[in-house]
Parts: structure tokens; C-alpha cells; sequence
């Protein structure tokens, strides 16, 4: 199981912060699931849009974390707003309107136990503040490497196992881990995503997609 990787990594809860601070939302459970790597458009369009509306700088190949889906909105509900991509889109990104951190990522395949977060769109708790997330929750694998375009910059070389890159998703390991992940959640205490959405404003960008946000323009619909 790729959870032994994350042995180093506390299951106390953590805090998940936009990046501005006025967002604040604790998860219960502060080991996450499995971290990787993604090269996918939809993930880079989705930060790209959000950073030229003002909010954290895109990287390069987003990491992405998941966690069991138990959490707790201490404060700044009335910042958060659901946001897909496209009419079509499947995947729904909780985005603030203070600062245009990107929050918890819900995807059918999560089946209702866990949610995403991309680590450099918001701040989440570390485990010491002498050793870098990358130590304590390293990704484990990268996926969609077809879609990477270099315009985007230079490809950083995978830290992890090279016998992990992919160009696509869901090799047999990750297709042994869906099946083996726990199906449900243990002792939850808060709220899962699903709900909160239920509360906070939806909206659509109608981005065409693979398309480059380069500036404001390239967004049909503004925000929030």
C-alpha cells in the first residue's frame, strides 16, 4: 500500500488555509491517502485561470493530495464557490473569491470518501516546519505526462520512482490501490464536501478545453 510512504506524515487533524487566511477549514484525518503528480490539462487550465484572476502563481506540475473526506469550515463560508470548468466538467474545485486559493476538489471517481487539494493552491499544515511536505508527503507517482505542453515551462525531473511516470492514468498498481482503498470512513466527525457544496454559489467558466488562460480575456465568464 503507498501509505507506507506517508508513515512519517501525522493523522492528527490539519488545517487547510486559502492563502489569504480568511478561509479556514480543518480535516479530520491528517494523513492523506495518496500525493501525485498531475500533467492533465484540466488541472494546469483550472490554476492557470485561477492565477491570472489574481490567485496563487501555477506551477509547473501541480501535486496533488488526497484526504478522507471528514471536514469542519471553521470560518469564511461566504468566500467559497464551486467552480467547473465546462458544462460537461466532472471535477468541482472549491475556489475563493478573497483570494483565488483553490480548496477541496470533488470527482466522481472519489466516491464520496476523499477529496483533492492542490498543494500550491492553498496552504496546508505541515507536519514539522523544519522538513518540507515534499519529505513527509511525497508523490508517489506522476500521471498524464502526454498532456504536458512545454510552454509551460521546464519539465522538473519526478523525485519519486521513474518506473512511476505515466502518460496516461491508472496503471495496474493504481487500479490495485482504488480496489484495496477503504470504501468508507472511519468514525467521521465533520461534514463531507458533497454538503457543503449543497450551501455555497456554483458557477461555470465555459472554458473550451486545453485552451491556455493567458489573461482575463481568455475567461468568458468573470469571477466570482
Amino acid at each position: 500500500m503507498f501509505d507506507k510512504i506517508y508513515d512519517n506524515c501525522s493523522p492528527t487533524p490539519k488545517k487547510i488555509n486559502c492563502q489569504c487566511g480568511k478561509v479556514l477549514i480543518k480535516m479530520s484525518n491528517g494523513r492523506p491517502r495518496r500525493v501525485l503528480e498531475c500533467c492533465c490539462i484540466d488541472c494546469y487550465q483550472h490554476l492557470e485561470w485561477a492565477s491570472v484572476m489574481g490567485g496563487p502563481k501555477v506551477p509547473i506540475v501541480p501535486t496533488l493530495s488526497y484526504w478522507d473526506n471528514d471536514i469542519d469550515v471553521v470560518r469564511g463560508e461566504e468566500h467559497l464557490r464551486v467552480v467547473l470548468l465546462r458544462e460537461e466538467g466532472r471535477s468541482k474545485r472549491t475556489t475563493t473569491t478573497c483570494c483565488l486559493s483553490t480548496l477541496m476538489v470533488d470527482y466522481p471517481g472519489y466516491s464520496g470518501v476523499m477529496f483533492m487539494l492542490f498543494e500550491e493552491a492553498c496552504r496546508v499544515q505541515e507536519d514539522d516546519p523544519d522538513v518540507p511536505p515534499t519529505k513527509t508527503r511525497p508523490a508517489e507517482s506522476r500521471i498524464f505526462l502526454k498532456d504536458f505542453d512545454t510552454s509551460r515551462g521546464e519539465l522538473p525531473e519526478f523525485q519519486g520512482d521513474p518506473a512511476r511516470v505515466h502518460q496516461t492514468c491508472c496503471p495496474e498498481y493504481i487500479k490495485g490501490w482504488n480496489r484495496v482503498s477503504s470504501p468508507t470512513l472511519d468514525n467521521p466527525s465533520g461534514e463531507k464536501v458533497q454538503s457543503l457544496f449543497e450551501r455555497i454559489p456554483e458557477m461555470t467558466l465555459g472554458l473550451e478545453e486545453g485552451k491556455r488562460i493567458l489573461n482575463p480575456s481568455d475567461c468568458p465568464v468573470g469571477f466570482p
